[in-house]
């Protein structure tokens, strides 16, 4: 390598660096690094800041736009680029928190509805009595369901298709005595 080429390199080494610098979005008012900024270049690239803020400046742009929804929307031209800081505005208008104070309407009148009546509240009065030990018309009834309902229904299931057997050899006896007949 003789000296000349070695002196190009360097010289062309420094911008070979600077073509790709990190840069850093802070909140103007706290001093603090913005994460999750969507940065647009003006030749359809799109970045994202990371959790301190930084980001790398692509190669050549014209134009950045910086959207994050708690801080105004900035636009920065490549001639406005100093030093390696990009301040952004909080949004003034932006609600962060929504606090509502107060009964609502519709609860009251739910309240009011849902009321027991004068007649139902003497009702309520009255002591509930719950008859000590097993109740035995609830233990028939389920012995005799287990017991006997299944067997009833089979029986009820059965006597159907034997009607409908029935029905059906009935008709075809009339079809064989008119084909005799004949």
């Amino acid at each position: 390598m003789n000296v000349r080429t070695l002196y190009y390199l360097l010289l062309l080494l420094p911008s070979v660096v600077l073509a790709q610098r990190q840069m850093v979005v802070v909140n103007v008012e706290s001093k603090v690094p913005v994460r999750d900024v969507r940065i647009s270049a003006d030749g359809g690239q799109e970045l994202r800041t990371s959790w301190d803020g930084l980001f790398e400046l692509p190669d050549s742009f014209r134009r950045l736009d910086f959207h994050h929804p708690d801080f105004e929307r900035r636009y920065v031209l490549s001639s406005e680029l100093k030093g390696d800081t990009i301040f952004l505005i909080p949004n003034v208008n932006a609600l962060r928190e929504v606090v509502i104070y107060g009964e609502r309407r519709f609860d009251k009148r739910m309240a009011q509805m849902l009321k027991p009546s004068p007649q139902q509240q003497e009702r309520d009065k009255l002591p509930q009595v719950i008859p000590a030990g097993p109740n035995v018309l609830a233990i028939a009834a389920w012995l005799y369901e287990n017991l006997y309902g299944k067997k009833r229904e089979k029986r009820l299931a059965r006597k159907k298709a034997l009607e409908k057997v029935r029905k059906q050899e009935a008709e075809l006896q009339e079809r064989w005595d008119s084909l005799e007949k004949k």
